[in-house]
């Protein structure tokens, strides 16, 4: 049998049997690395052209597929059921039967409370708040197991300062001298017969007042059931409480606005005057004076009476650089005016502060302890001085409170007290056993509204001082055994009047 190979086909495999064979096939040596520059920069156009066309595309964003969310039962859940003075568990046990969840109810719970009700198409989760409220128990659901309980343990951290202050002033006293003392009206001699005025006003704040954690923990005492019971370390501020449910969320809904109201405070930035009266001025400041140059500011200056000393005033209004200088512009028409302090201070809403300005004087009173020898010895005594400070200047206790609607309310004790002299104790033999001063006090006591960077005034605490200046002729007064002839001392009668500024800012 022949085969017929066509004539091309035979051509091409005697081709290729010569190149294989008897030819050697020379392969360029930069060929593949053209190739891979050439993919590269293919490459490169291919990513350019994309980003170029994405940025010009309105296309919308790729949306991403959502997370996956269990739906709970109580999102679609709907059940009918009705119910008269039907004790609690059986109640519990039936809503938990319709629903399909499994049923746990602490021991601790009554489960004798009767309840009554009637839903139809209501949701799951709704009954059984209002179940919940009408028991006084709580659930939990932890996949399709229902957990009724009746008590409920929680943690509190309620950080505070340990610190507590208080202060006592009494204002007034006795306004007629009872010295005469009293006599019956039989009896002879010419004294006079019980007159006596008095008018006292008294602040009191008491340390235990200022005490925060003795008064939280008198106010979860008092919200607490026969079968509650609470922890408090003071150190660390950690409450835990252990209750039935609603008296749990009493508590915690009283220490929220506690901390709240707690965490407010106070900047209370003080400039304290005091004013050399000129003799236009010899009765006080003119305030209605003062009050017409903050009118005229465009602002209003409210003046009222402070208690415990005639003529004392305060106000406020809103503070401003051109209202401060309007004040010390009218301040100055009265005399010269001289700045004692300028005290700043940030103090808790709700709690005392202190500020002081002025001197502390010591005055020494000496005390003799005698001991009697035995056996016939002499007497020991033992000396010692006791010291007592006096303070010539300035205290004002201040008490800012923040209400609910950011007024503040400010208590406001100014107190002066200034050395007029100082007697001086002697004993038999002429020797100082003790020194007192003799003090011109004033004070004024009083409550102001104000509101966050307002401005308080307080004005009207005027003190009789006597200044003495020596007057000496140059050289002449120099001259050994005849310069007293010319040197004098002069004694001069001033009034000062008090003035105290208190710029107050509220913070968080």
């Amino acid at each position: 049998m022949a085969f017929i190979i066509p004539v091309g086909l035979l051509s091409l495999l005697l081709f290729t049997g010569c190149s294989s064979h008897g030819t050697v096939a020379v392969e360029n040596p930069h060929a593949e690395d053209r190739s891979k520059l050439s993919k590269i920069k293919n490459a490169t156009q291919e990513i350019e052209a994309f980003e170029a066309s994405r940025k010009n595309s309105s296309a919308p964003a790729m949306m991403l597929a959502p997370v996956y969310q269990e739906i709970s039962v109580f999102d679609e859940q709907k059940i009918t059921f009705s119910a008269e003075q039907a004790n609690f568990h059986k109640v519990m046990y039936s809503i938990a039967e319709i629903s399909g969840l499994n049923l746990i109810i602490d021991k601790d719970v009554d489960i004798q409370i009767p309840v009554t009700i009637s839903v139809k198409e209501a949701y799951l989760k709704e009954v059984l708040d209002i179940v919940m409220n009408i028991s006084g128990c709580y659930y939990e659901l932890k996949g399709n197991i229902l957990h009724v309980k009746q008590f409920e343990e929680k943690s509190f951290l309620i950080p505070y300062v340990h610190s507590s202050t208080s202060f006592t002033t009494q204002l007034g006293g006795d306004m007629l001298s009872s010295a005469s003392g009293s006599s019956s009206s039989g009896s002879s001699g010419g004294s006079s017969q019980g007159v006596k005025g008095e008018f006292k006003l008294k602040f009191d704040n008491p340390v235990e007042i200022n005490n925060f954690y003795e008064q939280l923990e008198k106010n979860i005492a008092s919200l607490l059931s026969a079968d509650g019971k609470y922890t408090l370390n003071r150190f660390t501020g950690v409450l835990n409480v252990y209750d039935k449910k609603t008296n749990v969320d009493t508590i915690e809904g009283i220490i929220q606005k506690i901390k709240k109201q707690s965490n407010k405070q106070v900047l209370i930035e003080a400039k304290i005057l005091e004013v050399v009266l000129n003799d236009n001025h010899s009765l006080g400041v003119s305030w209605d004076a003062v009050a017409n140059n903050v009118l005229a500011t465009g602002d209003q200056l409210q003046l009222q009476q402070t208690l415990g000393l005639s003529g004392a005033v305060a106000g406020t209004m809103t503070y401003s650089a051109k209202n401060f200088s309007s004040i010390i512009t009218a301040l100055d028409e009265s005399g010269n005016v001289d700045t004692l302090s300028n005290p700043s201070i940030n103090v808790l809403s709700g709690q005392s502060a202190v500020i002081s300005s002025g001197k502390l004087i010591p005055f020494w009173e000496k005390e003799v302890q005698t001991t009697q020898g035995t056996g016939g010895s002499a007497s020991n005594s033992e000396v010692t001085y006791n010291r007592r400070d006096v303070l010539n200047g300035v205290t004002m206790g201040v008490t800012p409170t923040v209400m609910s609607d950011n007024r503040i309310m400010l208590n406001i004790i100014p107190i002066t007290s200034s050395i007029e002299d100082i007697v001086y104790y002697v004993d038999e033999n002429g020797n100082s056993v003790a020194s007192a001063p003799i003090l011109n006090v004033k004070e004024a006591g009083t409550i102001v509204y104000a509101k966050n960077n307002d401005l308080v005034l307080i004005g009207g605490l005027i003190n009789n001082t006597v200044s003495t200046k020596v007057e000496k002729i140059p050289w002449l007064s120099e001259i050994p055994w005849m310069g007293a002839l010319f040197t004098r001392t002069v004694k001069t009668d001033e009034k000062r009047e008090l003035v105290i500024l208190i710029r107050l800012r509220t913070a968080e």
